[in-house]
């Protein structure tokens, strides 16, 4: 087995790929390995580096996707991923393998520094490291390393077209206090030199600010890679990205978390559909409005946390339109509800400035505003995952402090194991979990006789819908 896994995301770097991985082979000759990711280069990166590497992946373009493939077939449990301008100090593996030593779940980032010395880069770089440290929040620069258990726990990087440094940071520094070794990487200025160093600086911060106040992150790469030209000057990026800051409420409880209601479209005959026999195809329409119609309007009127509609196919369909703002509907991924369930976590947690997130559906008309602060105390208090058990099995509520796309894999959804097996899934990956009180689904004809127990009575008419 190799002592460490070097991966490589590049991106048409024929000028210089050579020259970097050149500086790598005294390392290979040690027991790492290199992994080169190309994503999509129109040059002759891949052909200059075949012979300099391990291996030589292929992939769609995007750092977090290229750096993620690498993982996947990386054989070390030291992970270090690497910018293709950046420089490792010689001595990289042994200082690697003494930061790991201790624990099995330990990540971190080198000092940077820049090839070209001069006053101002030397100030940059001393500001890098400075906010670095303070706010256990790396850049891509500063080559960050992983124990391979760590990241296949939280699920690798957050698949985002951009600031999936920041994004994984995020996630990391809540498992565990980073390590920083003070032997520095030396990195490029090229994009310095090319745009000017008050432009780029300006530039990057204002990108991170927007990120961090919430910003989509396939926006700002627009920006940040617009077709591989000029960068777009302050003033421009000022303009065209000041109506994605979305707006801060401070009077939410827990205004760093998410609220995500699940729900499916309004469509006759695909909805409720075993409560057909009972109240027929109207009337598991209309009580199926009428479900989402309530849990919308029990998270909006809570103030608890910002919240979001999540739908199956039409965000612009009217009845959505009518619960929350455009702005607000976000359309389901693909595959089953699991896959979906992470495909909207990671989007969450990595294009906002959450910290946390509930997803609910519509089908539990029981739970109220005290069972949802509950579960966002809980995720508050640093539990990793909240769970809402279901009568059926299942659950009603899950919450999470992290993404990852492993907790909701190779679960039998829609059968009596969900919520056992998601519990166990939790276990293995290292996550704390909480169980919360037992809900009821109103999914079958004997649950209609239960909604006259809720103390707020659903709107909805039964007999105008059998009429």
């Amino acid at each position: 087995m190799k002592v460490l896994s070097i991966i490589i995301p590049v991106l048409n770097e024929q000028e210089s790929i050579t020259v970097r991985l050149s500086a790598l082979q005294q390392l290979r000759s040690h027991g790492c390995e290199v992994i080169l990711v190309d994503g999509g280069s129109a040059d002759d990166t891949v052909t200059l580096a075949q012979p300099l590497v391990d291996q030589v992946l292929c992939s769609k373009k995007g750092r977090a996707l290229q750096m993620n493939e690498g993982a996947a077939v990386a054989s070390a449990n030291i992970l270090l991923f690497l910018h293709a301008d950046t420089e490792l100090p010689e001595d990289a593996d042994k200082l690697l393998i003494r930061a790991v030593s201790q624990s099995a779940n330990v990540w971190g980032w080198f000092l940077v520094k820049f090839r070209k010395q001069s006053l101002i880069f030397n100030m940059i770089s001393r500001g890098m490291n400075w906010r670095a440290s303070l706010t256990h929040i790396c850049t891509g620069d500063q080559a960050l390393f992983i124990t391979r258990n760590l990241f296949e726990s939280i699920g690798g990087f957050p698949e985002i077209p951009l600031m999936e440094d920041i994004a994984i940071s995020k996630i990391l520094r809540r498992r565990a206090r980073p390590k920083l070794i003070r032997s520095p990487v030396f990195t490029s200025t090229r994009r310095w030199d090319k745009h000017g160093v008050v432009e780029t600086v300006l530039f990057m911060w204002w990108l991170r600010l927007l990120y961090f106040l919430g910003s989509n992150p396939g926006q700002l790469a627009k920006h940040y890679y617009p077709q591989q030209a000029a960068v777009p000057s302050v003033r421009a990026s000022l303009s065209t990205s000041l109506g994605s800051i979305p707006s801060r409420n401070s009077n939410y409880a827990f205004p760093n978390s998410r609220i995500l209601v699940f729900a499916k479209d309004p469509v006759p005959g695909k909805v409720k559909t075993r409560l057909e026999p009972a109240i027929g195809i109207r009337g598991s329409l209309h009580l199926h409005r009428a479900m989402i119609t309530r849990i919308c309007n029990l998270v909006g009127a809570s103030y608890l946390a910002p919240w979001q509609l999540w739908v199956t196919e039409n965000i612009s369909h009217e009845f959505f339109l009518n619960h929350c703002n455009k702005k607000d509907i976000y359309l389901q991924g693909k595959g089953d509800i699991g896959c979906k369930m992470a495909d909207a976590a990671v989007r969450t947690l990595a294009n906002s400035v959450s910290a946390s997130l509930l997803i609910i559906g519509s089908d539990c008309p029981s739970i109220d505003e005290s069972y949802l602060k509950t579960a966002l105390e809980q995720l508050a208090g640093g539990i990793d995952v909240v769970l809402g058990p279901a009568e059926d099995g299942g659950y009603v509520l899950i919450g999470l402090n992290a993404a990852n796309n492993r907790l909701f894999s190779d679960i039998d959804w829609g059968t009596d194991r969900v919520l056992v097996q998601t519990l166990t899934r939790a276990r293995k990956l290292g996550l704390s979990s909480v169980c919360m009180d037992v809900l009821w689904d109103l999914d079958r004809p004997a649950d209609l006789d239960r909604l006259e127990e809720l103390d707020t009575p659903l709107l909805w008419d039964e007999e105008e819908c059998l009429r």
